[in-house]
C-alpha cells in the first residue's frame, strides 16, 4: 500500500510536470500538405466546398434539393464503381451510436444509383483523431469526430474540407452560434457542430449532497461524504483536470504564432501544487485522487455503482450510467467547487469545448461525406445522441425540448456547463 506521504510526493511531481502533459492539448505537431482544397465541381456546387460567398439558407431535406445531393452522390459513385465508401471514426463509447445512425444514413439517401460501403471505426477518438490525420491526410477517415481545439492545426495543414455552401446555410441558421464559430477559422466553416460539452464539472449524489450550497467548498464536500462513508472524486494524476488548480491559482495557457506557452512554473504554479497536496492528504478519508489503470470513465461508473462515490469530477458521458446507478432523481450537477489556494478559498476553473465533425480535404466522396457528416450532427441525430449518450446539442431547437422524460432545456449537466464556462479556458483557446 503506498503510504500518505508517498501519494502526496507523487501529487507534487504530477503537478509540477502538468506543464508537460497539458502542452499537447492542441494535437500532433502541423505537417504542411499540397492538396487541390475544393470537391469536385457535380450537381451541386453548393454543397461540394469548392465555392465561398454566403451561405445560402435551404433546407438540406427539402426534396427538390435533397434529390439534387442524392444526384451529386451518384456521380461520385459512378467515378468510383458504383459505390459510395466512406470511412468514419469515431470514440468508442460512441461507436454503437454511431453505427445506428449509419443505418440510419443509408435508409434515408438510398437511392439505385449507388451502394454504400460504409465503416465505423473507433480506434481514433475525438482526442487523438486530428493528430492522426495531420500524420497522413491522404489516408485518414473521410469524415470524423474531433475536439474543436485541433481546427486550426488541421486547416494550417490543409487537412479539412471547407463546409459547402449549402451545408453551412444549415448549419448556422440551426445551431448556437458559439458552436458554429469554433467550427470556423477566419470566418470559412471547416466543420459540423456536433455537441457543446466537451468539458467537466461535478457530478454529484442529492441524498448526501441535498442543497446546492452542500456543493460549492470541496473540502466541506469531502468531509460530508467522509461522513457517509463515500468520496469525492478528481483525478489529480491527470492533467486534463488538475489544470483547475492551476488556473484557478492564476496560471495561464496561451498560443501564439505557432507557439504554446504555460505559466505553471511559477509561485501559482507553487500554490496550486500546495493547494492539490492538501486535498491529497484526506485520500482514503472521503476523496479518491487518481484513477489507477482504470480509467477516470470505469472508476466513476463503478464507484456510483457500487456506493463509494458521492460525487466526481467528469462530463457528460458518464451521466446516463450515474443516473441508471443512483436513479435520475438523485443527480446532480453544479460548477466545480472552490478549492483553498494560498489561504484562500478560490473557485475552481476547468476546460471546456465543442465536439465537432469534419471531412477530410483528400475524400474521394466530398458531397457524399458532407451529406453523411450534416447527418450525423442535424436535429435529430443530436435529440437522438442526447437521449442515448447524455450529450448536449448545440442545435437550437434541440436546446429548447423541455419534455417528460427528455428535458435538454433543463438538463443539470448542461446547467452545470453554462455555470462553468465563466470559469472555462476553452480548449481551442490554448491550442
Amino acid at each position: 500500500m503506498v503510504t500518505k506521504t508517498k501519494r502526496v510526493l507523487a501529487l507534487v511531481l504530477t503537478a509540477m510536470m502538468a506543464s508537460t502533459a497539458l502542452a499537447g492539448c492542441g494535437g500532433g505537431s502541423t505537417k504542411t500538405t499540397t492538396t487541390s482544397g475544393s470537391a469536385s465541381g457535380t450537381a451541386s456546387t453548393a454543397a461540394s466546398g469548392s465555392e465561398g460567398g454566403d451561405a445560402a439558407v435551404t433546407d438540406v431535406y427539402d426534396e427538390g434539393t435533397f434529390e439534387n445531393i442524392k444526384a451529386a452522390m451518384a456521380k461520385e459513385a459512378d467515378e468510383n464503381g458504383g459505390t459510395i465508401k466512406l470511412e468514419v471514426w469515431c470514440s468508442g463509447d460512441d461507436a454503437k451510436f454511431e453505427k445506428t445512425r449509419k443505418k440510419a444514413f443509408e435508409e434515408k439517401f438510398k437511392d439505385s444509383r449507388y451502394k454504400f460501403d460504409i465503416s465505423i471505426k473507433s480506434s481514433y477518438g475525438e482526442d487523438k483523431a486530428g493528430s492522426k490525420i495531420l500524420e497522413s491526410p491522404k489516408d485518414g477517415a473521410d469524415v470524423f469526430s474531433f475536439a474543436d481545439d485541433q481546427l486550426k492545426t488541421m486547416v494550417s495543414a490543409k487537412a479539412l474540407l471547407k463546409v459547402g455552401k449549402l451545408f453551412q446555410g444549415n448549419v448556422v441558421a440551426n445551431n448556437d452560434k458559439a458552436a458554429v464559430d469554433v467550427c470556423s477559422d477566419e470566418g470559412t466553416p471547416y466543420a459540423f457542430p456536433k455537441t457543446s460539452d466537451n468539458g467537466y464539472f461535478m457530478y454529484y449524489d442529492k441524498r448526501v449532497f441535498p442543497t446546492e450550497a452542500d456543493v460549492e467548498d470541496l473540502d466541506k464536500m469531502i468531509e460530508t461524504a467522509n461522513k457517509s462513508k463515500k468520496s469525492v472524486y478528481m483525478n489529480l494524476g491527470n492533467g486534463w483536470y488538475n489544470a483547475a488548480f492551476f488556473f484557478a491559482a492564476g496560471c495561464d495557457i496561451s498560443y501564439k504564432d505557432g507557439k504554446q506557452t504555460a505559466t505553471f512554473n511559477t509561485q501559482e504554479g507553487l500554490n496550486a501544487a500546495k493547494a492539490m497536496c492538501h486535498v491529497s492528504e484526506k485520500v482514503g478519508a472521503g476523496f479518491v485522487g487518481n484513477a489507477g489503470t482504470a480509467g477516470d470513465n470505469a472508476v466513476v461508473q463503478q464507484g456510483f455503482a457500487d456506493g463509494t462515490l458521492a460525487a466526481a469530477v467528469i462530463g457528460t458521458w458518464v451521466g446516463p450510467s450515474i443516473k441508471n446507478a443512483i436513479g435520475a432523481e438523485n443527480v446532480g450537477a453544479a460548477k466545480l467547487p472552490t478549492a483553498l489556494i494560498d489561504g484562500k478559498q478560490v473557485q475552481l476553473h476547468s476546460f471546456g469545448g465543442y465536439k465537432v465533425v469534419g471531412v477530410n480535404a483528400f475524400t474521394k466522396f466530398p458531397i457524399s461525406s458532407q451529406a453523411y457528416a450534416y447527418f450525423i450532427t442535424d436535429e435529430e441525430s443530436q435529440l437522438e445522441r442526447y437521449k442515448e449518450r447524455g450529450l448536449i446539442p448545440t442545435n437550437k431547437k434541440d436546446l429548447e425540448i423541455s419534455e417528460s422524460g427528455c428535458d435538454i432545456k433543463n438538463d443539470p449537466a448542461r446547467k452545470a456547463i453554462e455555470a462553468q464556462s465563466q470559469f472555462a479556458l476553452m480548449l481551442r483557446d490554448s491550442a
